[in-house]
């Protein structure tokens, strides 16, 4: 089995997990459709990878998460706000086994007892260490997060028109050194 040496989270990701490849590196185990790939990161490195690619980073979602939907312990996050891909995931990213969950591929969620039957826009259903009603909290959250990320990122509340500023003159350094910016008041 070959590895990915590169790969940036997109659209299709449906779910990723840590797994230990042959060597007993933790990788990232990515399902996109009804096809695996490994790719030779970490999770949580994947989606700082991911995020860096675009100018952002893992902390700095993390943050601007808990900014948005206050401050929940193990928060979804925005892998990329400009194609809308939020993940979440279903235990502490700390640990190996933390699935990453794209919420716009789970079709429907069924409780198995006290463990959660997902099922995947790929027809895959995998059952997960979760109770129903948590692991739905969690999801519920995730579209919280992706809907009002995208809408302030759409600026509704921006003004549409242009406003001509009047010609004034350049600003230009004074004797000492400095611009003079009380004259442009």
């Amino acid at each position: 089995m070959s590895m990915n040496q590169f790969y940036l989270v997109d659209v299709n990701v449906i779910l990723m997990t840590g797994e230990y490849n042959k060597h007993g590196k933790l990788c990232a185990r990515v399902m996109i459709g009804k096809e695996t790939i490994l790719v030779d990161s970490t999770p949580v490195q994947l989606l700082d990878e991911t995020l860096k690619y675009i100018g952002y980073d893992l902390n700095g979602a993390i943050v601007g998460s808990k900014e948005i939907i206050g401050e929940k312990y193990m928060c979804p996050v925005m892998v990329n706000p400009y194609k809308g891909i939020c993940l979440f995931p279903n235990k502490s990213p700390q640990k190996e086994d933390c699935i990453w969950f794209n919420p716009d591929h789970i079709v429907n969620t069924t409780s198995r007892g006290y463990k959660t039957e997902v099922e995947l826009s790929n027809g895959v259903s995998i059952i997960v260490d979760s109770k129903l009603s948590f692991f739905n909290t969690k999801l519920q959250t995730a579209f919280q997060l992706k809907r009002t990320a995208t809408q302030r990122g759409n600026h509704p509340n921006t003004i549409d028109f242009f406003i001509i500023p009047e010609k004034r003159k350049p600003l230009t350094k004074s004797k000492n050194g400095k611009y003079n910016f009380g004259s442009i008041a």
